[in-house]
């Protein structure tokens, strides 16, 4: 929904509910409806402007896609690598070789391509690959791990416009 909203131009942003709660019960409400549901959602943006986030680039939501495809995948080879171990141990290994093998040789691949694409998105967007040259200059940091912060990290171009821009005095 919220890239649906965005898509047609409708400003929309991710606020922390668990704290919009807190709000609420520090100031003792109990009760539970729309209208004071949304009481306290703008009492928060009042008081925590800042909290909110808006809608990540479309790019930076097809890098986290990838980026948790990618972990489940590797995951799946972690405990396929695991039972293979076991195979060995309980002297069944040469039963299942050539099956694991060949899963274990379709999960290196499928891992491959996710990095080749994410590589991809990275080195055919400025912003993204000037970003990505920061943590990558640390010897020994990978291109996979050195596009994880980058996904999580909030929009620096939004950030360094709300850096710009004055706060209202607060009392």
């Amino acid at each position: 929904m919220w890239s649906g909203l965005d898509a047609v131009g409708v400003t929309t942003w991710k606020l922390p509910p668990a704290q919009i709660k807190a709000l609420a019960a520090s100031r003792g409400t109990r009760a539970k409806t729309d209208r004071i549901d949304a009481e306290h959602i703008a009492q928060f943006m009042d008081f925590r402007p800042d909290a909110r986030r808006n809608l990540p680039h479309a790019k930076i939501r097809l890098l986290r896609a990838l980026l948790s495809k990618r972990g489940q995948l590797v995951e799946t080879r972690k405990r396929l690598l695991a039972q293979i171990k076991a195979h060995g141990k309980m002297g069944s290994a040469d039963m299942f070789e050539a099956l694991d093998a060949k899963l274990k040789d379709l999960l290196d691949y499928q891992i491959a391509e996710l990095e080749a694409r994410i590589e991809n998105i990275i080195a055919t967007d400025e912003s993204l690959a000037t970003t990505a040259g920061i943590p990558r200059s640390v010897p020994g940091i990978r291109p996979v791990a050195s596009t994880m912060p980058i996904t999580e990290m909030p929009d620096h171009r939004r950030a360094s416009r709300r850096a710009r821009r004055p706060r209202a005095n607060c009392k």
